[in-house]
């Protein structure tokens, strides 16, 4: 076995250390490697010539509102002819457009359906929500 003082950390010798090295600075990535280049979406699927929309107008509320502000509108000047009118002028395009569109009749009766119960709805809502009970009749 060896002493402690043979041995260069406790003689009092120093050791020999190694020369400093200076550190290489590491190789950022540049930013195009980061971000992956630009990829074009797909086109949207069409159905023949026509390019169908992503969602049903019964969905649009914008739609709904001009609708309903439209059904008001005819409702004060014309009364119980309003709603005939409302379908004759703005939901007769509407339904025109989809079947342009490619879609089947059976889905755009179903879709005016549901666009004329929003519409119903809304207006409803802004008439302040009158019960159904409370029209007229024998009250015995």
């Amino acid at each position: 076995m060896m002493d402690l003082p043979d041995l260069p950390l406790f003689s009092g010798v120093p050791a020999v250390e190694p020369a400093p090295t200076r550190r290489r600075r590491e190789r950022r990535p540049l930013v195009a490697e980061l971000v992956p280049a630009y990829v074009e979406p797909p086109a949207p699927i069409a159905a023949g010539s026509a390019v169908l929309l992503p969602f049903p107008p019964s969905r649009d509320t914008k739609l709904i509102a001009d609708l309903a502000q439209a059904f008001i509108a005819l409702r004060d000047r014309h009364g119980r002819q309003c709603r005939v009118m409302l379908l004759d002028k703005r939901f007769r395009p509407i339904a025109s457009k989809l079947r342009r569109m490619g879609v089947a009749a059976v889905d755009v009766e179903a879709e005016l359906a549901r666009l004329e119960k929003a519409v119903a709805i809304k207006v409803w809502i802004r008439d302040g929500r009158p019960s159904l009970g409370s029209g007229g009749g024998n009250a015995a």
